[in-house]
């Protein structure tokens, strides 16, 4: 999945705003602070147009007699995250578009920079991080793992760890007992796999050994972050610990952002705000959808 890092960093400080915040019910700070993984799982999928608004109506209506076995709070943290997802898309993807309109990679180069960026300022190092990531994560067979200074082949690791995972996959395709051959659906897993192969050599390149022109284009001049954005420099203080006021969140949320991770964090943590709206019946359907951009293009008119 492609953008993963900033995906990541978008939910996990739209979870500290939500957290602090008078104005996200109990029920939301409680599935993100039970069910984090899950927060975390729905901001790398996708399509969430289709489905978060249905999702939020189910859960709430239901939400207070729900039983353990319901398990109702991995599945709204989920949403929770996929709602941070849909803001980041918003915010990025046109960003891409006019960053590299020639580019036809998948991902672009773009988007590779600021997972890259990302990384770096947020979670190289950091150890008061919900999700951690290594350096290792882009490495050639993760290089600085003591398991590879070991004489752990790290490729020979990984094909025996795949060929595991896809059996136990398989076995959650479909609802009725295997018809074909094992191979034959390894053969179609694969075949569907290729459609979106992610070059990490692509990501290595871009966190260890970065280009100078590429930095300047695609951080620089898209101006992607800007750490005296209030915004910015709110989450980053909650990530190492503090305290912040309600005063002090609606005066962050309410400057204007001047980088596109602030409109991203502005957009996501308004989208939580709006759900909870609608969690606690304060807002009607129509007005969550429209609050939501349910359907709508991005700013540059295209599908986002």
């Amino acid at each position: 999945m492609s953008e993963n890092v900033t995906h990541t960093a978008v939910v996990e400080d739209c979870f500290h705003l939500m957290s602090a915040s008078e104005y996200v019910c109990d029920a939301f700070k409680e599935a993100g602070r039970d069910h984090s993984q899950f927060f975390q799982f729905g901001s790398v999928t996708r399509s969430g147009d289709k489905f978060t608004v249905s999702l939020l109506d189910k859960y709430r209506q239901i939400w207070d007699e729900r039983k353990e076995q319901d398990r109702l709070g991995y599945k709204l943290a989920f949403v929770l995250g996929w709602l941070c997802h849909r803001a980041a898309d918003r915010q990025m993807k046109v960003v891409f578009r006019e960053a590299e309109p020639e580019s036809r990679e998948f991902p672009t180069d773009c988007s590779i920079y600021h997972d890259a960026f990302i990384f770096h300022r947020l979670y190289e190092d950091k150890e008061k991080t919900l999700f951690p990531y290594r350096t290792a994560h882009f490495e050639k067979h993760m290089a600085s793992l003591p398991a590879a200074a070991a004489g752990l082949k790290a490729d020979d690791a990984a094909r025996t760890y795949r060929f595991g995972w896809q059996r136990f996959l398989l076995g959650m395709q479909t609802f009725i007992s295997n018809t074909e051959p094992a191979d034959a659906w390894l053969d179609k897993l694969h075949a569907k796999h290729q459609e979106q192969v992610i070059h990490l050599d692509r990501y290595a390149e871009a966190v260890i050994t970065p280009d100078p022109v590429k930095v300047q284009r695609f951080i620089t001049d898209t101006h992607f972050y800007d750490e005296q954005d209030p915004l910015i420099r709110l989450c980053e203080e909650l990530r190492q610990g503090a305290q912040a006021s309600q005063q002090e969140i609606e005066a962050a949320f309410a400057a204007e952002p001047s980088s596109q991770y602030a409109h991203a964090l502005k957009l996501g943590f308004g989208y939580l705000r709006s759900a909870s709206a609608y969690f606690e019946g304060s807002i009607d359907q129509d007005t969550l959808k429209d609050q939501l951009d349910v359907g709508k293009k991005g700013r540059d008119g295209l599908s986002v």
